[in-house]
Order: structure tokens, then C-alpha cells, then sequence
């Protein structure tokens, strides 16, 4: 309940007590009611155009308690500084004491150009689809933010690609890649085939072993040239007999593209423009 006294006003706290036990249950506000059974402090409004003002204190650092005496597990405060040094510094928002030091109480909001993946198939919230689809299509908003990331025809399309970071050299938003590749002769390991020829290809060679002493043999009359014979010698067939024998090792291969794609999960993706 209200009390007025000369134009201030004075809460008075009500203290509920159950019979059944001793803990005290306190409802802060400006109207009748039953406090909620599961609550240890109860704040109410009837004009809902109220909210609840934490204490407000200028932190030093987040490992140190001041201005508290020391650190408090479970105190939660709005710091009104900005003060220390990384990665102990804080900055004005709320924050808890986990009994050692300050914990900043933070929500991530998406900034314009976030990438996300998501099982939603349209736009949302300011986040759009990355389809491929022309920059005059987006509204007015949209349209300058992602020209202003650098899109200026066509936002990319990610449909059936992988994120990859950038390497410095190559340019943001653009597509690359490929799902397959095909091996070829350079990419093959560096291996010796051994083999023989078939049968089909056997042969002799003849030469004549210490021939005569004439003119049509090749050797010179009155020389004096061994009589032939079948004793054993060391010889070498002319020329005219040299030639190469050729052999092929059929590998099966049938020349198709090796798959890169690996077991996945299917998302789309979507970039943060805003609305």
C-alpha cells in the first residue's frame, strides 16, 4: 500500500507470514493483491509503466570488489563506469559477482554482415537468405547495408557451398571450388612396372660361328680365320637384328571424378542485414 506524506511517497513493505513456516515472503506495490506463493520478493505495478531500479555503482576493474569490501557471490549491481585495463576492464551495464570477480551480463546482438546457418527456408528477423538474389530486389535498408559490405549486383549464393575463410588474397563473397576433381598422370604415385612378354613373341636369332675364309662370309682370302666349329664362343648378331619389344599394364580405370563431399547436415544460410 501507498502512504502520502507531504508530497513524498512511502511504500510500506507487506510481510506475509504463513503459518506453516518461517520464511518471510515481501510484496512491494501500489495495489491489492496475493503475493505469488513462490516468490521471496514480489514487485507490482498497477499502472504497468514501472520498472525496477538496480543499485547503481562505479565498478574499478572486474577482479576488483570495490567499491564493495569484497567480492560477493550472487551480488548483481549496474556499473556506471568505464574503468581498468583488458581483459579486466568494465563498461556500463549489469553485472554479477561470481565471488571473484565481475561478470558483465551481456546478450549478443547480430551485427549487418553476420553469417549464420539455420534450418528457417526464408528471411527473418533481418537475416536474408544467401541465394544469389539481385540487390535491387531487398528494401531500401537492406539494399545500402549490403552494398555498403560490398555487394553491389548480387548477394552471393551459398546453395550447396562450404564457409571457407579468406586468405588475404582472395576476394570476400565470391564462389570457388568444386564438389569433385580428376586424378591425373602427375597425380599418380611414383611407381616401377615390371613385367614379361608373352609367349607369341618368342624367336631366334642366327649368326654364323667362325666362318670361312671368303669373299661371300665377309672375311678376307689368306687371313687366317679359325676353322668353324661348334666349341663355344662369344659373338654378337649384326645391326640389321636390333628392335625393341613393347609392354602395356591395363590399370581398370574408367577416368571418373573423385567426390569431395563428406557426411553432412543440410542448413541454409543466411547473412544479418537488418530490417
Amino acid at each position: 500500500m501507498i502512504k502520502t506524506l507531504g508530497g513524498s511517497t512511502l511504500l510500506t513493505l507487506l510481510l506475509c507470514l504463513p503459518a506453516t513456516n518461517t520464511n518471510a515472503q515481501v510484496k512491494i506495490s501500489n495495489s491489492s493483491g496475493v503475493i505469488n506463493s513462490e516468490s521471496l520478493l514480489q514487485l507490482e505495478s498497477s499502472s504497468n509503466d514501472r520498472g525496477f531500479l538496480l543499485t547503481r555503482i562505479a565498478l574499478q576493474a572486474a577482479n576488483t570488489a570495490a567499491p564493495l569490501a569484497s567480492h560477493i557471490a550472487g551480488m548483481i549491481v549496474f556499473n556506471t563506469a568505464t574503468a581498468g585495463t583488458a581483459p579486466n576492464n568494465v563498461t556500463p551495464g549489469l553485472y554479477y559477482n561470481n565471488g571473484t570477480q565481475w561478470i558483465k551480463l551481456t546478450t549478443k546482438a547480430p551485427q549487418v554482415g553476420d553469417i549464420k546457418n539455420g534450418f528457417q527456408s526464408a528471411d527473418h528477423n533481418g537475416w536474408y537468405l544467401l541465394n544469389g538474389r539481385t540487390i535491387s530486389t531487398l528494401a531500401v535498408n537492406p539494399r545500402a547495408r549490403a552494398t555498403a559490405l560490398g555487394f553491389t549486383t548480387n548477394l552471393p549464393d551459398a546453395s550447396d557451398r562450404y564457409l571457407k575463410n579468406t586468405s588475404g588474397t582472395d576476394n570476400i563473397g565470391t564462389a570457388a571450388g568444386a564438389n569433385s576433381f580428376t586424378l591425373t598422370q602427375a597425380n599418380l604415385p611414383n611407381v616401377t612396372f615390371t613385367g614379361t612378354t608373352n609367349t607369341t613373341g618368342n624367336h631366334t636369332h642366327t649368326y654364323t660361328d667362325n666362318p670361312l675364309n671368303t669373299a661371300a662370309n665377309g672375311v678376307a682370302g689368306g687371313t687366317n680365320n679359325p676353322i668353324s666349329d661348334t666349341s663355344s664362343v662369344n659373338d654378337n648378331t649384326n645391326s640389321s637384328g636390333d628392335h625393341n619389344h613393347t609392354l602395356s599394364f591395363s590399370l581398370g580405370g574408367s577416368s571418373q571424378p573423385v567426390s569431395l563431399v563428406p557426411n553432412n547436415i543440410i542448413t541454409n544460410v543466411f547473412i544479418y542485414l537488418g530490417s
